[in-house]
């Protein structure tokens, strides 16, 4: 992952390109620059300030989280200097969120805020946290049509932070910043092409030296691109200069801005067991060999300013043995899960849906003569009524009517699956909508998030031949679930599936797979490409002690 010249893929698509617009058609995504030398690197003109200095010191910090969702979740900050770290708690309820950005110093006091993206389309700002405790001064709705926010710093040349936006569909927008806490952002402005490729995004406050912000981007099929900024709204990048393959040995790629005092953003990548390496800026989005910066950074769910969309609702495996106890193991971003802790006799525990009450932890689901029970980490026991045992398959894979609220699905006999809209309380459902009828073909149902890195639930389903296939959802509760994708044969040799939200960090839906002998193995989602899985990893042995696995 060392700095090369244009490839010679980077090269054809320059070629065709050029051939686009001679032919007077529209590039569907961002140009990528011509090949030619790159120029020397440059010290910045005038330092950028990091977008999160706690310490007041000019060096950009990280804040991360190690468990997002519960009420009064502390979040932590990371110095660069040292392995400190300083306990920052938002006063404010942190329920249902699901990422965290740094946009900078939003109203030029020289304090930096914070920007929390929740579930069901709120995004909320917190001011002036380097005095933290702290309050939000904003917060305004409709945010879950975009997949992706990206702070990176001054786009637009007006010494005021801006952010982007990224839709479903790829669409890519600029949010310009106003210096106004109450309103901080102006009306959106669309940037050219489409970012669908892209499956991690990172902003950075200046990486080349120019007092303008930058972004990095991942694509598909392994790149980093480096965007420089223009300083213009209407076209707020240059071409794309391609930094070389195997950035997916990450599975975050994430900056502090500048964290060596030179005045240009770095880069950090998160490698599978937790390593933070640290890519140094020399100037034109280029950087030096990377260097070990810290390890152990497994655990961080949340890493504020990451390219990728964090998983939530389903970190834990829980496995039910022969006498009817349960077995809680945590997923622990590396693909491998904690020791397992009891949680009593579950006898009549159907299954384990994805957080319900928007607190990111499982909702328990128990059927008992035919009510639907829950159990919920906010409100405690629920009852969704009865009935419950017409059917043959209740599963809770996540929001997948779009509007930031967990879901049930439900099969009944004769192989209709029905939705159950969730309200975010785990008390109650709204009325039953019909997905479709044929859903008797598949023995197993689950899901547990997104699997094909497009930010919506997808389901997993296994048919009674043994062909395991992706229902990648729509979000859209009138036809949940697009055209299913084949993903292979031979899923009986398990006799147990189960997924959860995210075992490997990247925040992706991986998928657990028990064999007869009591073999364990991951099948790592990586939904840069198309939902397919990577090649098993095995998990051991000794998972056979398990009747049923959630």
């Amino acid at each position: 992952m060392r700095n090369t010249r244009m490839s010679g893929r980077a090269r054809r698509i320059a070629l065709c390109t050029a051939i686009a617009v001679a032919a007077g058609t529209l590039l569907s995504t961002p140009a990528l620059a011509a090949d030619k030398a790159p120029a020397a690197p440059k010290a910045a003109a005038s330092k950028v300030k990091p977008r999160f200095d706690w310490n007041g010191d000019g060096i950009g910090e990280i804040v991360r989280n190690g468990h997002i969702g519960p009420p009064s979740s502390s979040l932590i900050v990371e110095q660069p200097n040292s392995t400190d770290t300083h306990g920052l708690l938002v006063d404010a309820d942190l329920v249902g969120t699901q990422d965290l950005i740094t946009p900078g110093d939003l109203d030029g006091n020289g304090m930096s805020e914070l920007l929390i993206v929740r579930t069901d389309g709120t995004l909320k700002l917190f001011v002036d946290v380097n005095n933290g405790p702290y309050q939000a001064a904003w917060s305004s709705t409709g945010w879950d049509i975009y997949n992706k926010i990206v702070a990176a710093g001054d786009l637009t040349g007006d010494g005021k932070n801006d952010i982007l936006a990224r839709t479903y569909g790829g669409d890519l927008y600029l949010f310009p910043g106003t210096g106004d806490l109450k309103a901080p952002f102006g009306a959106r402005i669309k940037a050219p092409g489409l970012w669908s490729d892209f499956d991690q995004i990172v902003g950075v406050a200046d990486a080349d030296g120019d007092g303008i912000g930058d972004v990095y981007a991942r694509n598909t099929t392994d790149d980093l691109i480096f965007f420089a900024g223009t300083g213009d709204a209407a076209q707020p990048f240059k071409a794309g200069v391609e930094l070389g393959a195997g950035w997916h040995t990450y599975n975050q790629l994430l900056s502090a801005d500048d964290r060596d005092g030179d005045g240009l953003s770095d880069l950090l990548a998160r490698t599978l067991n937790g390593d933070l390496y640290l890519y140094r800026a020399i100037g034109q989005g280029r950087f030096a060999d990377p260097v070990l910066h810290r390890s152990g950074w497994a655990g961080a769910d949340v890493l504020a300013g990451a390219g990728g969309r964090p998983d939530f609702g389903k970190k834990h495996l829980i496995g039910r043995d022969a006498d009817g106890r349960t077995w809680s193991r945590r997923a622990q971003n590396n693909g491998q899960f904690s020791t397992p802790t009891s949680d009593g006799l579950e006898k009549d525990t159907i299954g384990y849906a994805t957080s319900l009450d928007g607190s990111g932890i499982v909702t328990k689901l128990r059927l008992s003569g035919g009510r639907l029970l829950t159990e919920g980490y906010l409100y405690g026991a629920g009852d969704l009524g009865a009935g419950w045992d017409a059917y043959t398959s209740v599963t809770g894979p996540g929001d997948v009517t779009g509007d930031g609220h967990g879901d049930l699905l439900a099969r009944d006999k004769t192989g209709v699956l029905w939705i159950y809209p969730g309200d975010g309380s785990a008390q109650k459902v709204g009325d039953r909508i019909r997905v479709g009828d044929g859903w008797n073909a598949y023995n197993k149902i689950l899901g547990s998030g997104d699997v094909n890195g497009d930010g919506r639930v997808d389901v997993l389903a296994r048919s009674t031949d043994g062909r395991l296939y992706l229902l990648p959802g729509t979000g859209n509760s009138a036809a949940p679930f697009g055209p299913r994708q084949d993903l292979g044969a031979g899923w009986n040799a398990y006799n147990k599936l189960a997924t959860v939200s995210d075992a490997t960090g990247n925040g992706t839906t991986d998928l657990i797979a028990i064999d007869a002998s009591g073999q364990g193995y991951r099948y790592d989602g990586q939904g840069a490409y198309g939902g397919k899985f990577k090649p098993r990893a095995s998990l051991g042995g000794g998972w056979n002690i398990y009747n049923e696995l959630f």
